[in-house]
């Protein structure tokens, strides 16, 4: 008779079902209280915003050496287990039951629940306790049944014709020796445990009544299981030379928990504790089991909430159960952070592995992210990373990444090795299985290099994790012949494996950014919070910045405060894709850092404040030089040296002042002092300066300084003029408001759809008009209203200013919209440079393979420039990430307000400025040196401050600062060469110091610096990460 694999499969499958109601020795029922009063089940309870409380006793004696005894439950959401008040486990939809065997020692002990009523992926559960008792098996027919279904699937996932007809032909002659009674009484109480025959007979018009769960345990079943069972393995280990193992597949136990998702993160802290605490079970049981967790905050989370069980991890770690992986503080968005952010990142995250575990990870665990900078490299390397595992590039829409193991090049040039895995079976979230087995190593194409994958198993991103049915998989699919054998490991161990197979240094090399072709829309949702952190992160550095130079003993404090910073810098916050009760969280705790940080400076301030009044102290927080110019509150009679400084209103009540002396200016990281004079001169700035105007057109309006022409349109477009080189800059008008229809296809606050581009609609101002004309500033305001939003777009230009600057007010009310400034420039380059924060990437503005289309929105930070031989335009921003060039058109993404999964994604008020700069010849230096200045604001203290006691000098303009901090008593300063230059830097701490080491961004692997004469000499390569500790 012909074989049809898929109807035996299903037979055999039918056959195993009937056999599992035989395989229950015990069913015993357990009595439940709930807020003080005895239940009875199904029970519907009140739902909250807090854990609701279940308890019950059980005393319970196994009769047996093969019994097992689990809590089977089902208690209206994801369940907290606690037995005699220690953390036991957890109950949730994928993981149903709870091994209680170690504790049937005929005593009694105390049951705990703490219930949410939710599911894994946050949505409402019913809150209805509908299960709740003992169910005991014989362990031995468990093992059996497994045995069998383990082959079942092999037959159906492999693709070796010959391996699946002899396994089928073993099933069919072996599984028929399996007997179970067959009367009807017997095989309808065995219904409740036979899944498929149930839901068979319940599916008709008029179903039979089906008895409540019985155990049917029978000697004779389990007998003729035990003999079908060994015969049939014994058949399939005659066959293994014939079809031999395929490779090796190497295993960890992991629980992709989102830090913050689709629920808040308060929730996420008890997903923690359940999630660990089954994980330390299956530890306990298994010797073989391997478990790997990243994200320290999720660590400092469990010391806090339940030491006892932190604990317990603790000596996982020590016999090597448990690994910390990933070196990270959380699994972060590798995008939108700084690269001070991404730096600290690991600095906080592994110092908080090697203090409570002793050693640090040297794998970067980030299965997830939305994309890699082409920073990440060298920041890795710098924090004792060797390896960088991710699988999210197999989610790309239209190109495969072509690699799944590689070495990554950074922009600077270091490498770490790259490895991916595709696992169609949930892929980081797999599960130990003949498909997940079978699949993950199918899909490896570098065979030539190994045959060894990796290989995550347990339910993740609900969290959850490895299942106990996993884990008795591995012991069952290790006697089927013909797949890839498996063994527990770490990552680490496992890239140690792989180099017994070959030489890392003949990898092949991907060098430059690892761009995912999805999610691109994460580099705009919710623009509020990416504003707030950006301002934030500013904030943290200043801060420290003042401690470092005052001597204070703020670190620590600050140190806390980054670390509210990074938990939300998680992969699902950061980038937009969480609900709104995240947001609303996560702006608060944002806003508070931005508060403390101010309130740290003023005690800074009054610290060392040597006259409080008659004096105004200026404070440059950019990396460069500056001009003298800022913005105040109130109105004073400022001067410097005797040079007054003039002042003009400004559109929105402030004064605006300039000292016009061009030779002052104030140098990176230092102070200036202007004096005060008193009462306030009430004539001032009558001038009228001829080489400054504003004029009105038809069109709209001119205005004109010694270095450009600016006509605003009516339509509040623009064209500007360069005076020196005699050039427009665009081709007719730039300042595009473009609006666009945005509905992805699945992902909805993720994603922007290529096709969005066909729905364009260019809007028009609805009026243009002069709000501020004196001798320092002309400001324009261009007002726009569309279905119920507004936008209202400042331009501001300097009497000597060469850059139009551009506040941006929206009162936002639109759904699944994109906002877009379009700049179609007068320029032919086939590429333009964008900004990554540790220096730049060059990428290209034509469409001419399907790499460059999928590259429709890409990350820049704070700059983008498209440039040829004699004319550049850049577009600086404040806190923007969305761009794209295509041809000669910038684009900068403003807003993306889509419905899912927060429908309110930006809705309101939004602020953000950018700045347009036409130029000559491109010169990186002097863009970044913008671009620092226009983000990184003078800071203003009244009163007289004494000068900083550790004030310092770096003689370069082609470095950022990015960190100035005390710890310990020594100074450690952190720069990085933006322009890809080599040369010589020279660094003049104007305190006295002893030495200065060179180390990696843990402040480790010291290396002393040469200092002559009291300067600091280093060399340095393009774009490196200096860290220089100064004692």
């Amino acid at each position: 008779m012909y074989r049809n694999k898929q109807i035996d499969c299903a037979r055999f499958s039918k056959i195993l079902d009937e056999v599992m109601p035989y395989c229950v020795t015990r069913i015993e029922k357990l009595t439940w209280i709930h807020k003080g009063k005895m239940i009875r089940l199904p029970y519907r309870w009140e739902a909250g915003n807090e854990p609701a409380i279940f308890e019950s006793v059980f005393q319970q004696s196994l009769l047996e050496s093969f019994h097992t005894c689990y809590l089977r439950a089902w208690f209206g959401g994801e369940s907290l287990i606690k037995l005699d008040g220690l953390t036991l486990g957890e109950i949730n939809e994928y993981h149903r039951e709870i091994n209680l065997t170690q504790f049937c020692d005929g005593r009694k002990h105390n049951l705990t629940v703490e219930t949410m009523p939710r599911g894994l992926f946050g949505t409402k559960s019913e809150p209805l306790f509908s299960e709740g008792h003992l169910i005991c098996y014989d362990v031995d027919m468990l093992k059996a049944v497994r045995f069998f279904k383990n082959a079942i699937d092999v037959v159906q996932e492999t693709n070796d014709e010959g391996l699946s007809t002899l396994i089928l032909g073993l099933l069919d002659e072996h599984i028929q020796l399996i007997e179970i009674p067959r009367g009807t009484k017997s095989y309808l109480e065995g219904l409740s445990e036979n899944k498929s025959a149930k839901n068979l007979v319940l599916s008709v018009w008029e179903p039979p009544e089906i008895s409540s769960q019985v155990a049917l345990w029978r000697k004779e079943v389990r007998e003729t299981l035990l003999i079908a069972y060994e015969k049939f393995r014994s058949e399939l280990s005659k066959v293994s030379v014939r079809f031999p193992k395929l490779g090796k597949v190497y295993l960890a136990g992991h629980a992709h928990i989102d830090y913050a998702w689709l629920w808040p993160v308060e929730e996420t802290k008890r997903k923690i504790v359940r999630t660990f605490a089954n994980a330390v079970q299956l530890a306990k049981k298994y010797p073989e089991f391997i478990y790997i967790q990243s994200s320290a905050q999720m660590y400092a989370d469990l010391k806090e909430i339940s030491p006892e069980l932190y604990n317990e991890i603790k000596e996982l770690v020590k016999t090597g159960k448990w690994e910390p992986v990933g070196g990270m503080w959380v699994e972060s968005d590798c995008n939108v952070p700084s690269l001070e952010s991404l730096i600290r990142q690991f600095y906080y995250g592994q110092s908080f592995f090697k203090k409570e575990f002793g050693k640090i990870s040297k794998v970067a665990w980030l299965p997830d992210v939305f994309g890699f900078s082409w920073v990440l490299p060298q920041v890795l390397k710098q924090s004792g990373i060797e390896y960088f595992v991710t699988t999210k590039l197999t989610w790309n829409e239209s190109n495969e990444f072509p690699y799944d193991i590689c070495k990554w090049r950074g922009i600077d040039g270091t490498e770490v090795v790259y490895y991916s895995y595709k696992n169609l079976e949930e892929g980081y979230n797999g599960r130990i299985s003949a498909k997940s087995i079978i699949n993950t190593w199918q899909n490896f194409r570098q065979k030539e290099l190994t045959d060894k994958v990796f290989l995550t198993f347990g339910y993740g991103d609900g969290g959850g994790g490895p299942t106990e049915e996993m884990c008795e998989n591995y012991y069952a699919l290790k006697y089927v012949p013909g797949i890839p054998d498996t063994v527990y490991s770490t990552p680490e161990n496992f890239f140690e494996k792989l180099k017994e197979d070959f030489s890392f240094d003949k990898l092949p090399v991907w060098d430059g950014e690892l761009y995912l072709e999805l999610h691109r829309g994460t580099l705009t949702s919710q623009s509020r919070t990416k504003r707030l952190h950006k301002i934030a992160e500013d904030y943290l550095r200043v801060t420290e910045i003042l401690n470092a130079l005052y001597d204070g003993e703020l670190q620590p404090e600050i140190d806390e405060l980054w670390k509210i910073l990074l938990r939300n810098e998680f992969h699902d916050i950061l980038p937009g894709s969480s609900i709104h009760e995240v947001y609303e969280t996560t702006n608060a705790e944002l806003s508070y850092i931005i508060q403390h940080c101010k309130e740290l400076q003023q005690k800074l301030f009054l610290e060392n404040i040597v006259s409080e009044s008659g004096y105004i102290t200026l404070f440059n927080t950019s990396s460069f030089s500056r001009s003298v110019e800022f913005e105040l509150e109130k109105e004073l009679e400022l001067s410097f040296n005797g040079k007054p400084l003039k002042r003009v209103p400004t559109y929105d009540g402030k004064y605006f002042y300039k000292l016009g002396d061009d030779t002052t200016t104030i140098e990176p990281l230092k102070l200036l002092s202007l004096s005060i004079k008193n009462p306030v001169d009430s004539v001032q700035n009558s001038a009228v300066r001829e080489d400054f105007t504003l004029k009105k057109d038809g069109d709209g309006y001119q205005i004109e300084n010694i270095h450009m022409k600016v006509s605003i349109f009516n339509d509040g477009s623009l064209q500007i003029y360069n005076k020196r080189l005699g050039k427009y800059a665009f081709k007719g008008k730039g300042n595009l408001l473009a609006l666009y229809k945005d509905i992805p296809a699945y992902w909805d606050n993720w994603d922007i759809d290529y096709h969005s581009h066909l729905s364009e609609k260019i809007l028009k101002a609805d009026n243009v008009s002069v709000v501020e004309d004196n001798e320092l500033r002309k400001v324009l305001k261009a007002q726009y209203t569309i279905e119920g939003s507004m936008v209202e777009q400042y331009f501001i230009i300097g009497s000597d200013s060469e850059e139009v600057v551009v506040r941006t007010r929206i009162d936002w009310h639109m759904r699944r919209t994109v906002l877009k400034i379009k700049f179609p420039t007068n320029i032919l380059s086939r590429t333009a440079k964008f900004d990554i924060d540790g220096g730049f990437i060059e990428r290209a503005t034509h469409r001419n393979t399907n790499f460059e289309k999928a590259r429709f929105e890409v990350l820049a930070h704070r700059w983008v420039d498209i440039s040829q031989y004699d004319l550049g335009v850049t577009i600086i921003n404040d806190g923007k990430y969305g761009h794209s060039v295509e041809d000669s058109t910038i684009s900068l993404t403003a807003l993306k307000a889509g419905i899912y999964p927060d429908f309110y994604d930006d809705e309101g008020l939004q602020e953000f400025s950018y700045a347009i700069y036409v130029h000559g010849p491109c010169d990186v230096k002097d863009i970044v040196k913008r671009a620092d200045n226009f983000n990184k604001k003078i800071i203003v203290f009244e009163g007289l401050l004494s000068q900083p006691k550790n004030l310092i000098d770096v003689k370069s303009d082609n470095f950022k600062i990015l960190s100035y901090r005390k710890v310990n008593g020594k100074k450690v300063l952190r720069l990085c060469e933006q322009v890809g230059s080599t040369g010589n830097l020279e660094i003049i701490p104007e305190f006295s110091f002893s030495r200065v080491y060179l180390t990696n961004i843990l402040e480790e692997d010291v290396r002393e610096v040469h200092v002559n004469a009291g300067a600091i000499m280093v060399e340095y390569r393009p774009f490196k990460i200096y860290t220089m500790v100064i004692e």
